[in-house]
């Protein structure tokens, strides 16, 4: 069974981390208390799964080469495992969308044209919550 972290998004970009089943032994409960309390300033379009297994494969097979191991940051290619989720998510739509953003943007938008929003939000959560 895969793991699932649950986030909040709004107008299809990833905003607030609202519970994790890895990391919490909180009651349904206490998490609904927990996501009430957040104040979101956009409307909340759905709540949704990200599958840190099928990150991790997508990482491993796309990602570790230049980012390292751990998304550590190798040479010119810039470590990730400090960035939020929606930081990383934004910069993987933008370079989907064909943005070039610094030197390595050719490489990086060949490597992002062929995930889809669920690889996105996986990638997003996994690489900004699997090294910690």
């Amino acid at each position: 069974m895969s793991v699932m972290k649950y986030f909040v998004v709004a107008a299809g970009v990833l905003l607030v981390p609202i519970s994790a089943w890895a990391d919490s032994h909180a009651t349904e409960a206490e998490a609904e208390t927990e996501a009430s309390e957040i104040e979101v300033t956009q409307p909340i379009a759905m709540k949704i799964e990200a599958d840190l297994e099928a990150a991790a494969k997508v990482f491993q097979k796309n990602c570790r080469a230049c980012h390292g191991n751990k998304a550590q940051g190798a040479s010119s290619y810039p470590k990730l495992s400090d960035k939020d989720p929606v930081y990383i998510a934004e910069k993987l739509e933008l370079y989907r969308a064909g943005t070039r953003i610094g030197p390595n943007s050719v490489l990086m938008i060949g490597a992002a044209k062929k995930l889809s929003d669920e690889d996105i939000v996986n990638l997003a959560v996994y690489v900004a919550t699997a090294f910690d």
